[in-house]
């Protein structure tokens, strides 16, 4: 089987686990209404202050970041395979795992997107941001960028899951909780030490995130782009660390017969 006949059924085994993940009802009354609630909570933390720019830096940055929270569940559909039995079909399989489990979780990249777009372009003129029609359509394609690629790390924690499956939702947690406290999402990454602020840089969504708010400050366009394309590079590595924990993983399986079905 081909490479692109293997990536078209995954991608559609993706989406139907995303209709299983989600009915209409269930993520417009369900999910969206956590999510609105979840932005307006930090937002209004701004607001209570006084603070106009703070108000508007805590929307941004709660808004964009359900595009980062849903990419990381990522660690934990990584496992679904595991825990329905296949992952030693596909271990033994010709095309092997690391193709199937790198597209395994595509979905949340569109659902993160929808999720972040629709929290930041609703809220907007509630906490009286004004976007323009070509400032809305950027903030959708960055946050697009932002979701996609922070796929990655949510992907390279999900090979970790694999290793250690009861504590799938763990590591994504923790990288999350990391990103968010350290990586300018509530507090500006100027007020952390010089070293940290360099680890946050290895993260695509620091850098996705910082795109998204040149933009709306109406930064030069190259700044723009260097950010995301910094977010792009960063990706890259995650990425290729995901797919060599996945090759070693499946290697060490055949080798061992160490895979295990179900938890």
């Amino acid at each position: 089987m081909s490479a692109i006949a293997v990536l078209r059924q995954t991608m559609w085994s993706g989406w139907t686990d995303l209709r299983t993940v989600y009915t209409p009802t269930t993520w417009a009354f369900g999910w969206m209404v956590r999510v609105l609630c979840q932005v307006v909570f930090y937002t209004t933390l701004g607001t209570l202050l006084g603070d106009a720019e703070r108000t508007r830096y805590l929307l941004v940055g709660a808004a964009v970041f359900i595009a980062v929270n849903e990419t990381m569940m990522a660690s934990a559909s990584t496992t679904w395979e595991r825990m329905s039995g296949t992952l030693s079909l596909l271990a033994a399989a010709p095309s092997g795992m690391v193709l199937v489990l790198g597209a395994r979780s595509w979905f949340w990249v569109p659902s993160g997107t929808l999720s972040a777009s629709i929290a930041f372009l609703a809220l907007a003129p509630a906490f009286d941001l004004a976007l323009g029609f070509g400032q809305a359509c950027a903030a959708v394609a960055l946050i697009f960028a932002t979701a996609l690629t922070n796929y990655a790390v949510g992907l390279a924690c999900g090979t970790l899951s694999l290793r250690f499956h009861k504590a799938r939702n763990v590591f994504s947690n923790i990288t999350l909780l990391f990103m968010t406290a350290f990586g300018g999402v509530m507090v500006p990454a100027s007020y952390w030490p010089a070293g940290l602020r360099h680890l946050m840089e290895a993260f695509p969504a620091v850098h996705g995130l910082e795109a998204i708010r040149l933009m709306l400050d109406e930064d030069a366009p190259a700044a723009v782009l260097a950010e995301a394309g910094l977010a792009c590079a960063t990706a890259a590595g995650w990425l290729m660390l995901a797919g060599l924990s996945l090759w070693w993983f499946q290697a060490n399986a055949r080798r061992t017969g160490s895979i295990d079905f179900g938890d």
